[in-house]
């Protein structure tokens, strides 16, 4: 580096600078505004990019090191891109707390982002940069604590000559504040990062990379399938366009279906100017109810969409939108579209479309099951628990099965040992209108046989998938049941003990 050549103004009273680490903000999306900071200078500058290197991809770098994996917060954060740099014009302004930029139209509408994402971070930050066509990289450097005790009120920056065709901007963040990135959040941040951009991500607009993984955003999978009232119709594809607009503000993107119900991907997400501002987070998606409905409803877990806004103005971090009133009326009016879809019928296919996905992962699992018993025939050995001084109690008759469909595939037979005794547990996958999640009929126990019927149209199915471990404790549940029923204390916290006692020595 040369000599100082030059000073910026950081003028806005040092006081105030160390407020800024309290503001409330995500780490992803801190780390975003750097990004905002890259994409805006290739949207500026892109035939000028595109003219010097033909083949030129826009690419962003995030590198967090820790001193070592135990540390608690990262000791530095590099963040890198060759864009176009922070040009002559540009480099005062650049530095000035709450300096707008002279187009505020991009990403980088409040003059903000660079000053107080890198002090958010940590107490330290430097930057390098040199523009497109200039011959000369810049360095500055800004210490909190120095900046305070000093009262600075400017900074010195350094300069060295370098090729006019060189651009590129490098920020470096040290001496971590409270809110600096741990080793167990980074994937959260990669996650999270590759939501906010994944519109520039999916047209391939740049690249991103996290401690060097490169970012990828998928898709999520829309349901294929005929109306819930004519399973025999054609398949269709459950994905509707949007473009809608009412005065100043605007919604294009889709509203559509999950193929299959999955809480991290259900509900709206909110982009604008090209970038998630609502949804990046699994918890923060945005769930109108006009077009949503209400948390446990099956439109609630099947809906989700992308909606790219115009009009609305965002929080000075963004990531949330102004005007809400007129948010709500926008999303009014979408539901409004979406109802009279005729051919398209989007939201009662989403209340009451089911999937038999249940019976296939039965089929499935009585399968494995069938060939782990062929494979070690012996039963599976329990022994009950010592009897406790309970009263004996009538007991009332178990609910049989009677008049359920059950379809052969999803039933299979399992041999146990109780007390010396021999049962054979006949698990039965079936469905079943009921508030019950499970039946045990003992209708056949004299002959040493025990049914149990697993009912998957259970609301409980509607938020755990069946797989081999729920079957294991429902079996061992039944066992539980038939035994304290044997001993004469059909009570729930007599099935308790025998449960806790045949959970361990089953294991399945």
């Amino acid at each position: 580096m040369n000599d100082f050549t030059n000073t910026v103004s950081i003028s806005i009273g040092s006081s105030m600078y160390a407020r800024f680490e309290d503001m409330v903000n995500t780490q992803s999306h801190v780390l975003a505004e750097f990004i905002d900071n890259a994409l805006q200078s290739y949207r500026s500058n892109k035939s000028r990019l595109l003219a010097l290197e033909p083949a030129y991809t826009l690419k962003v770098n995030i590198t967090i090191e820790w001193n070592d994996s135990s540390s608690e917060k990262a000791s530095n954060i590099i963040i890198t891109d060759n864009a176009c740099g922070i040009d002559s014009a540009t480099y005062p302004r650049a530095f000035m707390p709450a300096e707008k930029p002279l187009d505020d139209s991009g990403l980088n509408e409040f003059g903000m982002g660079l000053k107080t994402a890198a002090l958010w971070l940590g107490r330290d930050w430097e930057v390098v940069t040199t523009a497109l066509g200039e011959e000369e990289e810049r360095f500055i450097h800004f210490s909190l604590d120095k900046v305070r005790q000093q009262e600075l009120k400017e900074l010195p920056v350094k300069t060295k000559k370098v090729n006019r065709d060189e651009h590129y901007t490098i920020v470096r963040i040290s001496n971590p504040t409270k809110n600096s990135p741990t080793f167990r959040t980074l994937e959260k941040i990669k996650t999270e990062i590759s939501s906010i951009y994944r519109k520039s991500l999916r047209e391939h607009e740049l690249e991103i990379f996290v401690n060097g993984s490169k970012l990828v955003f998928v898709d999520y999978n829309v349901l294929k399938a005929s109306l819930y009232n004519d399973p025999d119709g054609p398949i269709k594809y459950w994905r509707k366009d949007i473009d809608f607009s009412f005065g100043k503000y605007k919604a294009k993107g889709f509203i559509a279906i999950l193929n299959t119900i999955n809480v991290n991907q259900n509900g709206l997400v909110l982009l604008r100017r090209g970038r998630v501002v609502v949804g990046a987070e699994t918890d923060g998606r945005y769930f109108p109810k006009v077009i949503c409905s209400t948390p446990g409803n099956f439109r609630y877990k099947r809906i989700f969409g992308e909606l790219e806004l115009e009009g609305f103005d965002v929080a000075f971090n963004k990531n949330d939108i102004q005007d809400k009133d007129n948010l709500e009326a926008l999303m009014i009016a979408i539901h409004s579209l979406l109802a009279k879809d005729k051919v398209l019928p989007i939201l009662s296919q989403a209340d009451n479309f089911r999937s038999d996905e249940n019976r296939k992962l039965a089929v499935k699992l009585t399968r494995d099951r069938e060939k782990k018993r062929k494979e070690d025939p012996s039963p599976i050995t329990i022994t009950s628990p010592a009897p406790k001084e309970t009263p004996i109690i009538e007991v009332p008759p178990t609910q049989p099965i009677g008049g359920t469909q059950v379809a052969e595939a999803s039933v299979y037979d399992e041999t146990y040992k109780v007390d010396d005794c021999s049962y054979k547990l006949k698990v039965i996958y079936a469905d079943e209108a009921s508030t019950d999640l499970f039946w045990v009929d003992i209708r056949k126990a004299d002959e040493g046989i025990i049914l149990c019927q697993i009912n998957m149209k259970h609301p409980f199915f509607d938020s755990f998938k069946l797989d081999a471990s729920i079957t294991a404790l429902i079996k061992t549940m039944a066992i539980a049941k038939y035994m304290a029923h044997q001993k004469g204390d059909d009570s729930a916290s007599s099935m308790l003990d025998y449960f806790n006692e045949f959970i361990i020595q089953t294991k399945a």
